[in-house]
């Protein structure tokens, strides 16, 4: 499956973004020194720019735009070139090109971390179905989920993990281990490595891996309630970005994990390559023929 998300019918400036007027009236989108833009297009007072802006509501194409730009008294090719200046540093949400796939995103786990992801998932205003355990007689091609989150468990039941694979659902899995946050990989199946591709590189490196991973098998990790919040946090901002779709923001754990650890303030992106042992290949192959 390809994610697609929800986007804006038209141009919209990214409700994160500031607006800020300063003294001399030029306008300021944003108040990040190294990324604020400012807007001071000759001939254009202060009003008339903020007037624009109120035109990047997300309803409008750009043509329509334009068009109410030109009935404001900016000439279209001028909005056309402050549309372009806005949308270059970054401050637009980019227009829905196709529908929405990535409707139901389900969290697969029980503990701290699928508690957070699952709130912070009702701010993206994406619909977030909760469910624990693995049952074979209902398998992850019945779930109606278009993305499943896997929470809090440090080793995923590998029947869970096949089931996944096997039905071409797309997942992610988030956990602690040791203190340390860690965030994915996501895996699209038949596209990236999988979990079982990580198992079987770690299982190169230690050949008593499939014994630990045993013993670690649905145990939930512990951390520090900081730690656990910041992994939650790290992970909704990948799932921001699953759910935005822009191509300015890929999401970073596609073939990788994103690890964090907070006593040293770092953050680590570890690249997972797709191992050659592993039965996803054969998804691979399928999808390139």
């Amino acid at each position: 499956m390809t994610l697609t998300t929800t986007r804006p019918l038209g141009p919209m400036l990214h409700p994160r973004v500031t607006v800020l007027v300063r003294p001399s009236g030029v306008v300021q989108l944003g108040w990040d020194p190294e990324r604020a833009l400012l807007l001071d297009p000759p001939g254009l007072d202060t009003a008339a720019v903020l007037g624009f802006l109120r035109l990047l509501d997300g309803l409008r194409t750009r043509p329509e735009i334009l068009w109410e730009a030109e009935r404001g008294g900016i000439a279209a090719e001028r909005a056309g070139a402050l549309l372009d200046e806005i949308d270059a540093a970054g401050l637009l949400r980019a227009p829905r090109e196709r529908p929405r796939d990535v409707r139901i995103v389900r969290v697969h786990g029980l503990g701290p971390l699928s508690d957070a992801v699952t709130a912070g998932l009702r701010g993206l205003g994406v619909r977030a179905a909760r469910s624990r355990g693995y049952r074979p007689e209902k398998p992850a091609g019945g779930t109606h989920a278009d993305l499943v989150v896997l929470t809090d468990t440090v080793v995923v039941d590998p029947r869970l993990v096949a089931d996944l694979v096997i039905h071409r659902v797309p997942h992610i899995h988030v956990r602690v281990r040791d203190g340390k946050g860690i965030v994915g990989p996501l895996v699209l199946p038949g596209a990236t490595s999988c979990l079982r591709c990580a198992d079987l590189t770690k299982a190169d490196y230690d050949p008593d891996w499939p014994h630990l991973a045993a013993q670690l098998l649905d145990r939930v990790g512990h951390a520090s309630p900081a730690a656990v919040a910041a992994t939650a946090a790290l992970a909704l901002g990948e799932l921001e970005a699953i759910v935005e779709g822009s191509a300015r923001r890929a999401p970073a754990t596609l073939d990788a994990t994103l690890e964090l650890d907070l006593d040293t303030y770092q953050l680590h992106h570890r690249p997972w390559d797709p191992h050659p042992r592993c039965g996803c290949r054969r998804l691979r192959l399928l999808a390139a023929t």
